[in-house]
Order: structure tokens, then sequence, then C-alpha cells
């Protein structure tokens, strides 16, 4: 499996945001940020769509899983993240961790219905060599510090309270942040969305962070008032031009609430709108056409319209100043020609996304999932859920050879059940595709891993596990809703 290319600041690569605007910087004017000149495209591998997850520093994949739901000293739905490490063969469920609010050094208590746990980004935020989690619970960002025996201690990213923030700590509302080296200086900077002296943006935490959680300096970018009216929603992090610092894909609304997308990439200089870009609150970044620059894809589950009543994926390539001017953007639904199944309301195709090679051959593969299907390909059962694998090649992302996985294809274990909402999370890496199924066996949830062989990802020798397999919390815990990067 290839390695990613994400917010590891050890790896010159760059980590981008998605659904803000993060053009100015401290002591950057619109006005100074000018694009960089083009590149070469970066020798690190852009396979996939970003670096895994390294906590403990070994060199080997780690994955956190969330279970937002779980019961924690008798609280329910008060949260936890599961973390697996890596071994040479591949993630450990020997070796794993479950973190909770009650665990020693988290802030704060379990609260009931809390929901503690949503990821954010992942990358070493304080230059020890160790990549390190940022945790969500409503308006508030916790830092989890990787070390060499994983996951321990916390800090929590200074923040405004009650909808009121200022520059030196902004609000950062309920969506998402990012973690990466914005401004191409070696150190991981995190970036969210943000409101800040009655101003609505993009707020930038530059490191390194101290312990605490504390940046070296904060910069918010005022986009309502610098951006024609746009305000940011989500945030995802890539480098799409290809010289190895981060570029910022961006999804939120205008003014008269019209849906909009921007990318930005990254230099030294600060950061430079390169045009604008389908996106939404999920996407993905990596290389499918192997021509040495990141693609984005943005999944939309809930596109809702006439020509995709079951969700989309829209398909973004990379080149030089950003955006390819040699092959064009696409969408694509369960109505385009090769894609199996059948394009239905709710369906939610695209609520899950992710890109890495599924099958060796260099070129990265785009894995969509519908964790609400209920067609033929689940056997018609009530939102059991399913994902599709679309193949990589010389002209990007094809429908041929393109597969479709439910628990009832062969070698997968269980069954395609009501609301098992298989492909809930889905992610490549370490050799295999791991699908989270969060409504399995009655909303406790349960991860599967297919492996992912030269023929394409294949049922034949999978396995699952639950919360309860790590010795974790039980009872309806939602457990494989997400999974970190």
């Amino acid at each position: 499996m290839t390695t990613r290319t994400r917010a590891h600041t050890r790896s010159a690569a760059a980590v981008a945001l998605s659904a803000a605007t993060v053009l100015g910087v401290v002591g950057l004017t619109p006005g100074a940020a000018t694009a960089a000149p083009a590149a070469a495209p970066s020798t690190a591998d852009s396979t996939s769509s970003d670096l895994t997850s390294d906590f403990n520093g070994d060199g080997l994949p780690d994955l956190a899983i969330t279970a937002p739901t779980a019961t924690v000293n008798g609280l329910k739905q008060a949260g936890a993240v599961t973390v697996v490490y890596g071994s040479a063969g591949g993630y450990d469920t020997t070796h794993r961790q479950i973190i909770t609010q009650a665990t020693d050094g988290v802030p704060g208590d379990p609260t009931a219905e809390r929901r503690w746990g949503h990821l954010g980004g992942n990358g070493d935020l304080n230059g020890d060599g160790h990549d390190d989690l940022l945790i969500r619970y409503g308006s508030h960002w916790t830092v989890l510090w990787g070390g060499a025996d994983g996951l321990s201690g916390a800090g929590q990213l200074p923040a405004g309270e009650g909808g009121e923030g200022t520059a030196a700590s902004p609000w950062l509302f309920n969506y998402q942040a990012d973690v990466g080296d914005i401004d191409g200086d070696g150190t991981a900077d995190v970036a969210a969305p943000a409101q800040a002296d009655g101003a609505w943006g993009l707020a930038v935490y530059y490191g390194p962070f101290d312990r605490t959680g504390t940046p070296a300096r904060i910069g918010f970018r005022d986009t309502v008032t610098k951006d024609a009216g746009y305000a940011p929603g989500t945030v995802r992090v890539g480098d799409m031009t290809g010289d190895g610092v981060a570029d910022i894909v961006t999804s939120g609304s205008t003014r008269d609430f019209a849906s909009a997308g921007h990318l930005y990439v990254g230099s030294a200089a600060g950061l430079t709108d390169a045009g604008t870009i389908k996106a939404t609150g999920t996407g993905a970044f990596g290389d499918l056409d192997h021509d040495g620059y990141q693609d984005f894809v943005g999944g939309n589950g809930d596109a809702g319209t006439a020509a995709a009543p079951g969700g989309a994926v829209y398909v973004t390539y990379g080149g030089p100043k950003g955006l390819s001017t040699t092959r064009a953007a696409r969408t694509i639904t369960q109505a385009t020609a090769g894609v199996p199944g059948v394009d239905e309301k709710d369906d939610r195709f695209g609520d899950s996304v992710d890109l890495g090679d599924a099958n060796g051959d260099g070129y990265a593969d785009l894995v969509i999932g519908t964790p609400f299907e209920t067609g033929s390909d689940a056997e018609g059962t009530f939102r059991a859920g399913a994902v599709t694998v679309l193949r990589g090649g010389p002209q990007g992302v094809t429908t041929t050879g393109a597969q479709v996985l439910t628990q009832n294809t062969k070698g997968v274990p269980s069954t395609s059940e009501v609301l098992d909402h298989f492909g809930a999370a889905v992610r490549v890496a370490a050799g295999e595709l791991l699908v989270g199924g969060n409504g399995e066996d009655g909303w406790k949830g349960r991860v599967w891993r297919l492996p992912a062989t030269a023929g394409g990802v294949t049922g034949t020798g999978s396995t699952s596990f639950n919360l309860a397999a790590l010795s974790g919390p039980s009872g309806a815990a939602h457990f494989g809703e997400d999974f970190s990067r």
C-alpha cells in the first residue's frame, strides 16, 4: 500500500483545509498573497489521499475509529475513540486504546449525550516526530498527543465561548478542522471555520504547539468581507499543485446562501485563490491519473437533486497551478454509465469517500460509501449499505472494472441487514479497504477489513471487529461512524 501525503510535518507534504478561505494569514494582506511559481510535481508519493496516522512513530499506519454514542461510566452517548495500532502484518486489534473523557489527561468529564470523539485532522503539531489527533465536541478541539507508547495526555486549542470570539481566541464553530503545514515552514498548523470580533471566516493556529494546545500564533481571515460574502463551513487539505505545500479546498456558502467552493493554493507567501471547485462536507485527495498532482474528490450524499437523487461525487483534477487545465472535472452518480446500482432517493452515494491504490498499479482508486443503499446490490434490505470502488488510470477515474461490495459479497462477514449502514466510513490503507457500518447489530457498529489485491478489493479473507472485541464499552456506540486519515 502506498504512503499517504497529508498532515505530517516531518514529510514536507501539505495538508489543506476544506470549507474556508485561509487566504489571509497574520501579517499578510490579500494583495500580498501572490501565486508561487509553477513547480515540478513533488517526488512524494501522491497516489493516496493523505498520510496515514502514525501516533507512535514506528512508521506503520494506525487507525482511530469513532464511537460517538458509547456509554462511559454509565453515561449514555458520552462518546469514545478507539485507536488500533499498526504492525508489520497490518492493523493489530490486540494493540489498541479506548480513549474517553474519563481517560487520564483528557480535558472535561464524560457527559451523557455529549457524543464526544468526532475526529478532526491529525499530524505532528508539536514537532516531536509523532502524529497527534484532533478531537471535537461542540466548539471545543482537544489535541491528543502522540508518543512512543501511543496517544496520551491532551491539550485544548484556545477558543472563544458561546458564539463569541476574538482574533486572539476565535470561536470555532461546530464543523471541521484540519491539520497541515499551511505556510510551508516545516511545522504543522490547524485551521477551522471561526468567528472573531463579529466577523465570520477562518482561523489558522500556527505551530509548533506546546503541550497545553497553545500555538505559536493565531491568524484570522474575515472571508465574508474579503472574499465577496463567502463564509466557510468545511475544510480539506491536499497538495493539488504537487509542490509539497498545502493547498486548501473549502466549501461553504455566499451571502445569498448559495453553495460555493474554492481552491486556495498554499505557499510561503500566503494563499492564492486558484478558482472555484465543487466541494462538500466529505472529501479526499489522491492522484487518480498518476501525473504527480493530487486530485480532489468531494462526496455529497445528500445532493437530493433531480439529477442526483441518491447523491453524487465530484472529481476535480490537480495541476501545476492547482486546477488542471487539461482534464475536465466530472460528476459521478449511480446513474453514470458503468457505475453499479440504481440512483435512488436517499441512497446517500458519496456520504463517505477515500482515495488510495486498492490494486497496487500506482494509480489512486476512488472508494465511495453508500450507507443508505437499499437496492438490489444489498438484496433490497432497507439502508443496509454498500461500497463502490472505481479504478484510477491514465485518463483518471474510470467506471471500467467497477466493483460494488456489501455484506452479502462472498467472504464478507455478516449479512446485509436493515439499517446496518455499511459504508458509513471508508479507508484504503495498509493493504486493505476498511469499511465502517455504524448501524450494525442494533447500532453497536462494526468495522470490516477487506483485502486489497492486484485484482481489486475482495471479500475472500475478510474479517471484522466491533467495540466489544476491543474490550470497549457495550451498547449502541455507533462504532465505525468515522475513521482518522
